[in-house]
């Protein structure tokens, strides 16, 4: 089990952590929100989406013939300061149920349009998900894309998340893993289970700088308490918690209360629609071999 790395973030201005991954030492910001600034995305009228026809995406229409793929952004902002940390590019599917295959190809997609954004400068960091069966599938692509922008990889946060069973391997996922750090890319966790400590296993593999969980259903002081306690046992400093689904200035108020470090939500910033996506078109299908 590994040691909290990370001291505490307060006060308003821009802080620099300096963190030692595996021996490389890598250095990354929180931005403190500019008074007056925009912020890097716009907010949509109705829907804070942008959609693409999924066939473009997905390239094997086997599914996807009238569904559309989906993007949002999710403002990550600290729960103690008005300090900002990356906007999460959410993607997703509608219309239709993709297979796993198709599944990569979107996480892929999602990976590609958020270093575009980061290129056009219309963020100033951004989070991205990919599944350990995407990492293990298409490692080269991953490197492929992040090489042809290389100028602003180290801006992007990269959340794993998955089941470990008998296919994963955790030698190709623990290369990878060190491949982005030596980068400068902070890897998190997205923890998909009820309970954080039903992922100990997954912890213990990844050693994340920070990880991601659904806001606890149980109304009480006590759950946000156990989150906080469970985070700690796993090795990791709550404060380097991302507790997503605040809805309410209550369920933020208990968060804060508990010593997390940081939210998303509607109680946190509501969702947006990703600033320059509007207009792309089609795009640039990904050869998977």
């Amino acid at each position: 089990m590994h040691a909290n790395r990370h001291p505490s973030l307060g006060g308003r201005e821009a802080k620099t952590e300096a963190v030692s991954c595996a021996g490389c030492l890598f250095r990354y910001k929180f931005e403190s929100v500019r008074r007056g600034a925009a912020d890097p995305v716009d907010m949509a009228d109705v829907t804070p989406a942008h959609r693409w026809p999924a066939r473009s995406v997905c390239a094997d229409a086997t599914r996807a013939d009238r569904g559309e793929i989906c993007a949002t952004v999710w403002p990550t902002r600290h729960l103690h300061s008005p300090m900002r940390w990356f906007d999460e590019l959410y993607v997703w599917a509608e219309g239709f149920e993709p297979t796993p295959a198709q599944w990569s190809r979107i996480q892929l997609f999602g990976l590609q349009r958020a270093l575009i954004l980061l290129g056009r400068e219309a963020a100033e960091s951004v989070g991205v998900t990919l599944s350990y069966a995407t990492v293990q599938l298409h490692a080269e692509l991953i490197d492929e894309l992040l090489q042809q922008h290389a100028l602003v990889a180290h801006r992007l946060a990269v959340l794993l998340r998955g089941s470990l069973g008998p296919s994963t391997s955790n030698y190709r996922l623990r290369a990878f893993i060190e491949y982005l750090r030596a980068q400068q890319i902070p890897v998190g966790l997205r923890v998909t289970t009820p309970r954080l400590a039903m992922e100990l296993d997954a912890f213990h593999l990844v050693r994340p700088e920070f990880a991601k969980i659904l806001a606890p259903g149980a109304a009480t002081s006590g759950a946000w308490d156990t989150l906080a306690l469970e985070a700690r046992f796993a090795g990791l400093s709550e404060r380097w918690l991302i507790v997503a689904g605040l809805q309410t200035g209550a369920q933020r108020k208990r968060a804060a209360d508990a010593g997390i470090g940081f939210g998303q939500g509607t109680a946190v910033r509501p969702a947006q629609r990703p600033k320059g996506a509007a207009g792309d078109g089609a795009p640039r299908a990904l050869s998977l071999g």
